[in-house]
């Protein structure tokens, strides 16, 4: 026999108003009342019997029902906390508000409840903001300030270090050739000189390279690859893609950047001998894939020391590509190697919905 649907829809209804005590305590009293009323009617009719097996299997099976009752009541009385407790589960999925069908409780407790976690969440998702903006504004500064430098020595430091060692050979051809031990000197300081420009023609490079700037970021990958692992002995393999594909500057910043520290990582823990490198757009996101077949680590151990251990590296990563809206995937086991993916979207929005779609020129330049 079904229940009326208006019957089982006022039953909703007083079940959303009704408190979680009030739930526990009436459902508590009710199975007291009958549990007292049954017991001592079955016992009297029992005793009556005289069997006692019987009166054991009938205690017990009281017993199971009324535990079972309870279990069922409490279950019913606590379910919105259960609701509350996944919900707030799911705020590192991205939820930063309570639903609504949560408030549809009229409980004042679950109301308040409800009320105090959607405020918390609030103060969370705009200090979250606050916190990104920061980030994004002190990487923005970064990258400025690593072009002025790198351009500062260009311009400056590198010109005066080729000036010294014009000069030095201009001495060098005016010592007399017999005095060789002087001539020897001055070649010397010009070797010297020569190192030192060299030098510092590599951190020029590391700050900002103009390749990334004049040929683009595959180029660039290339060359990065190469001149750090090549001559470390590993084999690097750079998957050949168009050569001229551009993306927003910001957005090739930000993936060299994160080829550069996961190179360093591979040239620092994973020993490996072979490196293979992609850069390709796939569907609505561009993709950067790093692959090696070193010794690889444990993933979420490295997460949950990374802080502990100044061992900042990944989520450094992590931090760069939430800028864009992107992700980042490890897949990493002992031994067996390790891949990371950066997936970056081509069509970013703001908080309102809004399309800041950034123009991704994934074509060859006209020339």
């Amino acid at each position: 026999m079904k229940l009326p649907k208006d019957l089982i829809s006022r039953y909703k209804q007083f079940n959303l108003r009704i408190s979680i005590f009030n739930r526990v305590f009436i459902g508590n009293s009710l199975i007291i009342i009958f549990g007292a009323v049954a017991g001592t009617y079955f016992t009297r009719q029992l005793v009556l019997l005289g069997n006692v097996w019987l009166i054991f299997l009938f205690s017990s099976a009281g017993i199971l029902i009324t535990l079972l009752v309870n279990y069922l009541i409490i279950k019913s009385a606590l379910f919105p906390l259960c609701e509350l407790g996944q919900v707030l589960e799911d705020v590192s999925l991205e939820q930063i508000r309570i639903p609504e069908h949560l408030e549809k409780y009229e409980d004042q407790d679950i109301h308040r409840l409800v009320k105090t976690v959607n405020s918390m969440l609030a103060r969370l998702e705009k200090r979250t903001k606050q916190l990104k903006a920061l980030s994004e504004q002190a990487i923005r500064v970064q990258e400025e300030e690593r072009v002025r430098i790198a351009r500062s020595l260009h311009d400056d430091t590198a010109q005066t270090i080729s000036m010294l060692i014009i000069h030095l050979e201009n001495i060098e051809k005016k010592i007399p050739h017999e005095d060789s031990h002087l001539r020897q000197r001055v070649n010397d300081a010009q070797q010297l000189a020569t190192v030192l420009l060299d030098n510092l023609r590599k951190v020029i490079w590391d700050l900002r390279p103009s390749i990334l700037d004049d040929l683009g970021l595959i180029p660039a990958i290339r060359w990065y690859a190469q001149t750090n692992l090549g001559k470390n002995g590993v084999q690097v393999d750079v998957e050949r893609r168009e050569e001229t594909m551009r993306l927003p500057t910001h957005l090739e910043t930000m993936l060299f950047r994160i080829l550069q520290e996961a190179v360093s990582n591979i040239l620092r823990h994973a020993n490996a001998s072979q490196v293979s490198i992609d850069l390709r757009p796939e569907g609505d996101q561009i993709v950067l894939e790093v692959r090696d077949n070193g010794r690889g680590f444990d993933v979420e151990k490295a997460r949950g020391e990374a802080m502990t251990q100044k061992q900042l590296g990944l989520l450094g990563m992590q931090e760069r590509v939430s800028l864009v809206n992107g992700t980042i995937k490890v897949d990493s086991t002992p031994g067996g190697g390790t891949t990371f993916r950066v997936y970056v979207p081509l069509l970013l929005e703001n908080d309102h919905g809004e399309d800041n779609s950034v123009p991704m020129e994934l074509q060859p330049e006209l020339t």
